[in-house]
């Protein structure tokens, strides 16, 4: 039975496994300013499988919309035999942080009710993008290639019972899927991101077959950049899926992971050439907060599967990199001589 009346509120620390919880089930509690207090206890069941409400959650994600800069009171949520009481800060202190806040909140609020429009919005402003950048039928291939790469993590997700958003597409920087819940183990993770790589070879494989076959300088191109794009994307860290899918070693896999993506991003070995721009620096930073949040967020079993497993994903990982290693060196030499 709830004892609310007979306890009193105490902070919510990152320490506390009602955190993971929070964090869990409404993302967004941690880009929220302000501090959160618990009473209460949850049940071990509720621990594992209770969520907020709908309510509850647009409570919360509406938080600076509906109820405005100057109303500071307390929200209270309750789930089971405990309460979770979100404060916000006082007004003085969101400053000019106030518009930036909201304008993220709206947009969470466009991501969750215009699933369609985004992913479709998301496409076109992707092929557009890239049609202008590179050209219309490359920039057409390019797109076809990274959306048959996310629907092998659509596909894996459906198969380990976890909902998850359409993909998203930013140009430049790929997509991204929204999970709705996280994996049970690393093993799920590692299922997961092991899936869209293995299908966006597979389309790689096919448009340099069509290359080899017609012999085709864009179909080369675009075998070229999928190659490549592989290579970057199975390096073993994170958010990467290679660092999904061999998170179980930690950091025996991300300290050589990162030299890997430094490689990557900053040297060409196909003309011996040093790279830089502004939109590899984006990327580092980018995987540097991944590595720093992503492993906090799990508790130390999450890591613990068979090491049959472990060892199954490593070979499957380790075999996808080099036929993505061997495509890149070797569509690029007979690319540049086709």
């Amino acid at each position: 039975m709830p004892v609310w009346a007979e306890e009193s509120w105490r902070p919510l620390s990152q320490e506390d496994p009602h955190w993971r919880w929070l964090t869990r089930s409404l993302p967004l509690s941690m880009s929220l300013p302000g501090s959160w207090e618990i009473r209460g206890q949850l049940a071990e069941s509720e621990y594992l499988f209770g969520s907020l409400s709908a309510e509850d959650r647009d409570r919360i994600q509406h938080i600076f919309i509906d109820r405005g800069p100057k109303d500071s009171r307390p929200i209270v949520l309750s789930i089971g035999d405990a309460e979770i009481k979100y404060i916000p800060p006082p007004t003085h202190s969101l400053g000019g942080r106030f518009s930036l806040r909201r304008i993220w909140t709206v947009v969470l609020g466009v991501l969750v009710k215009f699933k369609l429009v985004l992913f479709f919005g998301s496409v076109v402003l992707t092929l557009l993008v890239y049609g202008i950048a590179f050209g219309w039928a490359f920039g057409a291939g390019l797109v076809a290639l990274i959306a048959v790469h996310e629907s092998g993590h659509v596909v894996a997700n459906r198969i380990k019972g976890i909902p998850a958003s359409l993909p998203v597409f930013i140009p430049f920087l790929g997509a991204f899927i929204r999970l709705k819940k996280y994996p049970q183990n690393a093993g799920d993770e590692a299922f997961i991101g092991i899936m869209g790589p293995l299908f966006g070879l597979g389309a790689t494989l096919v448009a340099l077959l069509i290359a080899t076959l017609t012999h085709d300088s864009i179909f080369y191109a675009i075998a070229e950049m999928g190659f490549l794009l592989h290579v970057f994307n199975l390096m073993p860290v994170l958010p990467l899926d290679g660092g999904r899918t061999v998170g179980f070693w930690q950091w025996k896999a991300w300290i050589p992971g990162m030299v890997g993506v430094l490689m990557v991003l900053f040297y060409n070995p196909l003309d011996n050439r040093l790279t830089f721009d502004p939109l590899t620096i984006f990327i580092v930073a980018i995987i540097v907060v991944s590595m720093i949040r992503e492993p906090k967020q799990h508790r130390p079993e999450y890591r613990v599967i068979p090491s049959k497993s472990q060892w199954l994903f490593t070979i499957i990982w380790g075999l996808a990199l080099l036929v993505s290693i061997a495509g890149y060196w070797g569509v690029g030499h007979l690319h540049s001589f086709a």
